[in-house]
């Protein structure tokens, strides 16, 4: 089996076909999933379908850097409490993103410390979000702070060298549809250059869907895709890589059953 450790069931262009692609995910081997969140709304929204559907799906809340400026002392306490809820296995998607800018970057840094607090708190994993902000985010997962954290970084994009220091930092590398794409030389190198271990699978649906789906709407049922693409690249196969990032999975996230 396998499991999609990043997806948007919350996500607009998703929600009125959920049990369509449940059952497909479910028939291509994709056995249960994480909805994330990325704001207040998006993430009540993850933990209302995780309730819905309990054996299937579960939940990360988190504030996203896009939504960063919009993180404050109401909203933590907000999602300390529902942090609480049995279905919620991470906090996230929290992190930097200099690609947009979309909230100020010191915004950005003072919501995500201050999650990255939230998670040492209560105990869960993170999903963090990082584009065009590798040193710096791998300098904030270095601080002492932040010893006891664990988590994914989603949707791995970075260079070998940042791979390898995110994994030693005890930190997975979530590998998406991105694997597929021609030009994406750097992430299948970071996905052989690092223990196996390290590794979980995702989609982001509905984004980034592979090959041969590219440019259309992706959906859970294509962690298939990345999970053959990536047996075909570690010369493994692919019932080993379903059982290996299925084991990483549940290392990565202990909450899920």
């Amino acid at each position: 089996m396998l499991i999609d450790t990043h997806c948007h069931y919350n996500h607009e262009r998703l929600e009125n076909e959920i049990e369509a692609c449940l059952l497909r995910a479910e028939a291509d081997d994709v056995k249960q999933c994480i909805v994330v969140g990325f704001n207040r709304d998006s993430s009540e929204a993850a933990v209302k379908l995780a309730e819905r559907y309990p054996k299937q799906v579960y939940a990360a809340v988190g504030v996203h850097p896009h939504d960063s400026k919009h993180w404050n002392t109401d909203t933590e306490e907000w999602f300390r409490q529902i942090s609480l809820h049995p279905a919620v296995v991470a906090i996230g998607e929290i992190g930097l993103d200099f690609h947009y800018d979309f909230s100020p970057r010191p915004d950005q840094y003072a919501a995500f410390r201050s999650q990255m607090r939230l998670a040492k708190e209560v105990s869960l994993p993170v999903i963090l979000h990082c584009r065009e902000a590798y040193p710096e985010t791998l300098a904030i997962l270095a601080e002492p702070e932040f010893a006891e954290v664990r988590g994914v970084m989603h949707c791995w994009a970075g260079s070998v060298e940042e791979a390898k220091q995110t994994t030693a930092l005890g930190y997975w590398l979530g590998i998406g549809g991105t694997l597929t794409f021609k030009n994406a030389e750097a992430v299948r190198a970071s996905a052989v250059a690092v223990p196996l271990t390290s590794l979980l699978v995702e989609t982001d649906a509905p984004y980034l869907a592979p090959m041969p789906h590219r440019g259309k709407r992706n959906e859970p049922a294509y962690t298939r895709l990345v999970a053959e693409r990536l047996a075909e690249l570690r010369a493994l196969p692919y019932s080993e890589i379903a059982h290996i990032t299925t084991k990483n999975a549940r290392t990565c996230f202990p909450k899920l059953r």
